[in-house]
């Protein structure tokens, strides 16, 4: 091997030098430059076959980053070249057409040409991010050298390469192309595909602590394709056999790895601790998967134990990642022993859903799905109606389990939202199996057909999502009111206001509306009862905002009678029977009514006698132009036994003095400040009357009497004259005798 590379560098070395000095001799001696440039571009060629020869043979990056160099330097020749010879050829020919004729030829060269320069740029840029990555690793194996922390490591590339997103793809990449710079660095490769040699790290090879991470990074590769396998296996069931092999493979690897660390001398008693825990974590993610409970609960527990005991020997910067290892190991502990048998086990995992982690998520999926197996019907308003799908049934159970979630859970908002998902997809499968249904199709709200099995699940479970939509308003309309008392800006930046509580009411009630209208409780008068009370309840805090409002505005009548509805309201509801805290809540908002009334029956008092006083303080320089000196003095001497409405109709009637001069010229007014009143500008508006429009509705009813034959008479009488003046005028059209005759020859007489 070696002496064929030495052979073709020699071969590559004698072209290069013999392409240079012919193209030496040539620009000397030939008249045509083309052909020097296309022995230049040919040196330049071999030059760079040279060094892609020398650093595949070397294995060094800067070697491939300099024929990467070369070559784009190549294609910035070739079309240099070409158009210098297009050049040369203009001026010595003075011929512009072949000019154009050869440019457009050398066109698809030049096109092929960029698109070879846009590949060795990628190629270029690969380069570099693979020697940067290389050089953040050793720095980063020089850092961790003395320390050699296993876990740290870990959670440190698993943090930057995917697995904090949970793309556990790109992190088996990672692993693979770390393993393959490290071997390359210590010179302990594997062979190529057609040669391949096995080679293991071993206690006789470990001369540098690096070594240890190739096992490491080996156990990692296949752990990650195993969790990538286990997403995937939720569509493709096969997967799941070869995630079991995969994970398999990383428990042998990680035997050796154990192996490796117990008996070398140059690992500490940390780093033979950290491998034990690590590897009976694998080990216990291989009998997790595999089912084997009580297996995994053992290994799980040995590793849970390790990292406390470091934990609690180390300081707190050093202990943090782990006591977070070790917290994340508690729910696959507490799943396993569910699955052996521990009912409790199976509630703590329920009760620790709101630590939104996607490891806990999944337990709890496994979990419901184990417990769904068990329940194969449910009963509602005395009806029981069986089960079928899984899905259902899962969400069934979760509805158990939401209200002790609820109460524990920081953020409830996010949990409804969840909640609502799963109920839209519940739902979304029983309407599914219900279209297949004559009956459902066929079936009339209020009539007498009765309602399936099915269909009832279906109204079971529109109630539980109509109800989850109430209650998650009511928790927004809480955060609303608490933003708006502080004068919080929420997420978009906007303030809260009355109206977005006014508009959830509004949502709250239409919920509540339709839950009488679900098929199969048109009858069930408790329930129609129970509903009616919660919307008098709510139409009563509604209206309580809508008072808001008006009393912000200062319309004192408006908000004094809608506090009087809310009250009327809120009696309405507590004559039913109603859930403890929304009864609370209805006392609580009388209480506050009560007391809002008082306030606005008196804002409206202080109003009105503002209004008075205000008006016995004024001015004569204060008043507007159109209020005039006895009219103030009306007003000042106005009783105070008078309402203050007789006080403004005083001050707004105009006296004589006030009317303009073109209003009152029969009438004379002896005011020297009435004079520059001449009219009114821009006049007032007067009353005109209309064009009148007749409608006579009587005529239809009304018998005339019959003239016919006076009509007849006077028809005859006017037609007599009217044939005498026709007849007259026809005798004098016609010429008479000789003279008419002469006078029609000669064209005298014409018209």
């Amino acid at each position: 091997m070696a002496g064929c590379q030495v052979a073709s560098l020699l071969l590559l070395t004698a072209s290069c030098l013999a392409l240079i000095g012919c193209a030496y001799q040539l620009f000397y001696t030939s008249a045509e430059p083309l052909l020097t440039a296309g022995l230049l571009l040919s040196a330049l060629n071999v030059a760079q076959q040279l060094l892609l020869v020398v650093a595949v043979a070397r294995t060094s990056c800067r070697l491939l980053l300099v024929w990467s160099w070369a070559a784009g330097a190549q294609l910035v020749a070739a079309p240099a070249a070409l158009l210098v010879w297009a050049l040369w050829r203009c001026a010595a020919g003075g011929a512009l057409l072949r000019m154009a004729t050869r440019a457009a030829a050398a066109l698809p060269a030049a096109v092929v040409l960029a698109g070879a320069a846009l590949m060795v740029r990628r190629l270029r840029a690969q380069l570099q991010r693979e020697a940067g990555e290389l050089q953040r690793d050793r720095a980063a194996e020089d850092r961790e050298q003395n320390s050699r922390v296993v876990l740290k490591v870990i959670k440190e590339a698993q943090a930057k390469h995917g697995l904090r997103h949970g793309d556990y793809q790109r992190y088996r990449s990672y692993c693979s192309r770390r393993i393959r710079r490290l071997r390359k660095y210590l010179h302990f490769v594997q062979g190529n595909k057609k040669n391949f040699r096995r080679k293991d790290v071993t206690e006789d090879v470990l001369k540098d602590e690096k070594y240890l991470y190739i096992p490491l990074m080996t156990v990692e590769r296949a752990w990650s394709y195993a969790m990538q396998l286990k997403q995937e296996a939720n569509t493709e069931h096969r997967k799941k056999y070869h995630l079991a092999s995969r994970l398999r493979k990383a428990a042998q690897q990680v035997e050796l790895f154990q192996k490796l660390t117990d008996e070398s001398a140059r690992c500490d008693a940390r780093t033979k601790l950290e491998v034990q825990a690590y590897a009976a974590d694998i080990r216990g993610t291989l009998a997790f998967e595999l089912r084997r409970w009580n297996e995994a609960i053992e290994h799980y527990t040995q590793a849970r134990t390790i990292y406390e005991k470091l934990a609690s020997a180390l300081n707190e910067e050093e202990a943090a990642v782990y006591k977070t290892r070790a917290e994340e190991l508690v729910p696959s502990l507490r799943f396993c022993a569910y699955s052996v048998g521990d009912k409790a086990a199976g509630e703590d995992i329920m009760k620790m859903r709101p630590g939104h982690n996607d490891m806990l998520d999944t337990l709890i999926a496994e979990t419901r799905a184990r417990q769904a197996e068990a329940l194969s019907e449910v009963t509602w308003r005395g009806r029981t109606v069986g089960v079928q799908h899984e899905k259902v049934r899962s969400f069934l159970l979760s509805v158990q389990e939401f209200e002790s979630a609820v109460q524990q859970a920081e953020d409830k908002l996010d949990l409804y939202e969840t909640q609502l998902m799963d109920c839209k997809d519940a739902v979304n499968v029983v309407k599914e199996e219900l279209r297949q249904d004559p009956a459902y199709k066929q079936y009339q709200p209020g009539g007498d057909a009765p309602v399936g099995p099915m269909h009832y699940l279906l109204t079971y479970l529109s109630f539980i999502r109509l109800n989850t939509t109430v209650q998650r308003n009511l928790i927004i309309i809480e955060n609303t009111e608490a933003r708006r008392k502080e004068k919080a800006k929420g997420v978009d930046g906007r303030r809260a206001r009355i109206q977005d509580v006014i508009r959830l009411y509004e949502i709250i009630l239409q919920n509540l509306q339709e839950i009488p209208q679900l098929a199969g409780l048109e009858g069930d008068l408790e329930m129609r009862s129970s509903v009616q009370a919660q919307i008098s309840a709510y139409k009563g805090f509604r209206c309580f905002y809508v008072a808001e409002t008006y009393a912000g505005h200062e319309k004192w009548p408006e908000a004094l009678a809608l506090y009087s509805r809310v009250e009327n309201y809120c009696q309405n509801s507590l004559q039913s029977e109603l859930e403890p805290d929304l009864k609370s809540r209805v006392e609580r908002l009388l209480t506050e009514v009560e007391g809002r009334k008082y306030a606005v029956h008196a804002r409206s008092i202080l109003a009105t006698e503002d209004l008075v006083e205000r008006t016995q303080q004024l001015n004569v320089s204060d008043l507007k132009p159109q209020l005039s000196a006895p009219a103030l003095g009306a007003a000042v001497s106005c009783s105070s036994s008078s309402s203050s409405f007789d006080v403004v109709e005083q001050i707004q009637r105009p006296p004589l003095v006030n009317k303009p001069l073109s209003d009152r010229l029969d009438e004379y007014v002896d005011a020297p400040e009435a004079a520059d009143r001449i009219c009114q500008m821009p006049p007032a508006m007067q009353p005109v009357p209309c064009k009148p429009l007749f409608f006579d509705l009587a005529l239809n009813h009304l018998q005339f009497p019959d003239v016919s034959g006076e009509m007849g008479a006077r028809a005859a009488a006017a037609a007599a004259p009217a044939a005498a003046g026709q007849k007259g005028a026809q005798a004098a059209a016609q010429p008479g005798g000789l003279t008419g005759f002469v006078k029609g020859l000669w064209g005298w007489g014409g018209k």
